[in-house]
């Protein structure tokens, strides 16, 4: 996500904008968005085209309030701002959702536009790490995401490189809140998307968010 994309992405929410920014590792970051207006009156394309690092997005998402829809049976999948008149299955997705799933220009483009065209990432036999988690009574646990089929217990992953690996524990039952939540997790089974409880193997410890793994068939 470049600076410019981000700035405007979250123009509504500037207090969390200067909450992230005013962090220690991101000092660069908050001179810049202090000097805005003479960056655009300059237009300074080194610095409005920079890309932005995942982290600090991934920060800014993860404090943000938007919310947006995403019809996910249309090809391309169809995001937007409002809920359509329609009885098509859609899932509420927060600005974290669209970070890792497709990338962080598209809260801008759909902000803008009121409407955008997304798709997940091609991942044929892979399998795509989209949120990991290490909870103290539970361990590692991760949103996994497959294109064909379910994951089974036991069954080992590796990364691409063949140097970390991990094995799936179980499908954990974790109580939800609220019917939004069961609603939510409904619509991500259908995309393929669930829950995995995984042991990490050999000192690998958590896959990386937006990460691509594979089955060890070894």
């Amino acid at each position: 996500m470049k600076f410019w994309e981000l700035v405007s992405a979250f123009r509504s929410e500037t207090q969390n904008l200067k909450k992230v920014f005013g962090k220690d590792c991101w000092k660069k970051y908050k001179i810049q968005y202090e000097n805005l207006e003479i960056i655009l009156d300059n237009q300074d394309r080194k610095i409005l085209d920079e890309e932005v690092p995942f982290q600090l997005v991934k920060e800014v998402c993860e404090l943000s309030k938007l919310e947006f829809y995403l019809y996910y049976n249309d090809i391309p999948h169809r995001l937007t701002t409002w809920k359509q008149d329609t009885d098509k299955e859609f899932e509420v997705i927060d600005a974290s959702d669209i970070l890792i799933r497709f990338g962080g220009h598209f809260i801008e483009e759909t902000l803008e536009k009121s409407i955008s065209e997304v798709k997940p990432k091609e991942i044929g036999e892979n399998i795509e790490v989209l949120q990991v988690f290490k909870l103290t009574n539970i361990g590692i646990i991760a949103f996994l995401r497959t294109e064909n089929r379910q994951l089974c217990k036991n069954e080992k992953l590796t990364s691409l490189d063949e140097q970390r690996n991990w094995v799936i524990c179980e499908e954990p039952f974790i109580s939800v809140n609220s019917d939004t939540e069961r609603i939510k997790k409904e619509h991500q089974i259908k995309q393929g998307i669930r829950l995995y409880k995984i042991l990490p193997l050999n000192g690998s410890g958590k896959p990386k968010e937006t990460e691509l793994l594979k089955i060890d068939r070894k």
